[in-house]
């Protein structure tokens, strides 16, 4: 009988021999000298923030994707074979979409946080107004005419401007300008909530005062003040593909002139001339939401992209163009919309021909040093002002 024996198998740990060889391979310096954990993002400020840590790099990103650290393709595709995320979802090129950071350094928790925070002080605030009867200083003209119907139609503005992100959450290239554009769009249908939430108030305390949608849509679909707005809302939500695009169109152009005109130069600042303390509330939450959105939008496409070491004059190529276009449909949407200031009083200084020039001129002022002048447009600040009074009526 052949009795037939293994191979013993030694091991390192429990083989004298073998350890002595292991030990003496074994180098007398550390072989790893990072001790940082997330060693492989590139923190933008002088420490790395909690933001950065649970931000970056949560997104699957193949090393086709430009600052992406993973590699090959993708197990699941579109039908057709289209990837889960492409380049060809952007005419704009980057060495690194990982680059941008929030100035605000908003993820979900402080968001959240934040959000709560101001649902608890509306809620104080209306306790208050209401407990006080201020709503009786506001003039029924302004409440009945302007607010419920222009204000109220503004909702669908925000409205729409809201939906125009969610391409744009889905296509984009990484997860922190994700996370920038996904709160800049909910800030947008906060203020549409906001609006509208405005309205239902005024109807609890005013008898009669119909806070329904209906004349709202009615003026948006229809009158020719907001025309031009809708014209232009329409095709960003609508008529483009590219994210950046819409990001740029919607942010950088459209909501930086006319946003800016219509909440803060004619809304909230009118409202006090007719006794409305309520307004100015809401509409100081949504400027509060349009700089924080505006430090994202400058860091992603000024400080990222159009500074990109090796495609920023691609970039800003590009940004120009999109810009032509959409100013152009911002000027048109503002000569429409001046209009209104025939439905208010004539006040020296605010609602006259030479108050609402001051009023167009501080917004593309603004607009100008906030983004044109950073990606190297030109623009003639009076000729744009001088198209927009074109529509003004004494």
């Amino acid at each position: 009988m052949t009795v037939q024996t293994a191979p013993v198998t030694k091991r390192g740990l429990t083989d004298p021999e073998r350890a002595a060889i292991i030990a003496k391979a074994i180098p007398d310096h550390p072989l790893d000298t990072q001790r940082k954990y997330h060693y492989f993002i590139q923190p933008r400020w002088k420490r790395l923030s909690e933001y950065e840590q649970l931000s970056v790099y949560a997104q699957p990103n193949p090393d086709w994707i430009a600052g992406g650290l993973d590699w090959g393709d993708w197990t699941q595709k579109f039908h057709g074979g289209r990837p889960s995320w492409g380049n060809e979802s952007t005419e704009l090129r980057t060495t690194d979409w990982f680059r941008h950071r929030d100035p605000a350094r908003r993820w979900h928790a402080p968001y959240v946080k934040d959000k709560s925070e101001e649902a608890r002080y509306t809620q104080r605030f209306l306790e208050a107004y209401a407990a006080e009867g201020s709503i009786r200083t506001i003039s029924p003209y302004w409440r009945d005419e302007i607010l419920n119907k222009y204000f109220g139609a503004l909702l669908y503005n925000e409205y729409g401007l809201f939906n125009a992100h969610s391409s744009v959450g889905r296509d984009c290239l990484s997860d922190v300008i994700r996370q920038s554009a996904t709160f800049a769009g909910l800030d947008k249908v906060d203020n549409a909530q906001m609006i509208q939430m405005e309205r239902l108030f005024i109807a609890k305390l005013v008898p009669g005062f119909d806070a329904s949608t209906d004349i709202p849509k009615k003026i948006w679909t229809t009158d020719p003040i907001y025309a031009g707005a809708r014209s232009a809302v329409e095709e960003i939500w609508q008529g483009i593909q590219d994210w950046n695009e819409i990001l740029w169109s919607a942010h950088a152009v459209y909501d930086a002139t006319f946003g800016q005109f219509a909440r803060r130069e004619f809304f909230q600042r009118l409202a006090t001339v007719y006794g409305d303390t309520l307004t100015p509330f809401f509409t100081a939450q949504s400027q509060t939401y349009y700089q924080i959105t505006r430090g994202a939008i400058d860091d992603l496409f000024v400080y990222s992209l159009a500074n990109d070491p090796e495609f920023g004059a691609h970039n800003r190529a590009f940004l120009t163009l999109w810009t032509d276009h959409y100013l152009a449909k911002s000027v048109t949407a503002l000569k429409d919309f001046v209009g209104l200031y025939a439905k208010v009083e004539k006040v020296s200084g605010a609602t006259d021909r030479a108050g609402v020039s001051e009023a167009l001129h501080r917004v593309f002022g603004d607009w100008k040093t906030d983004y044109a002048d950073k990606i190297g447009y030109k623009v003639d600040v009076d000729q744009k002002v001088d198209a927009v009074l074109a529509g003004y009526k004494n």
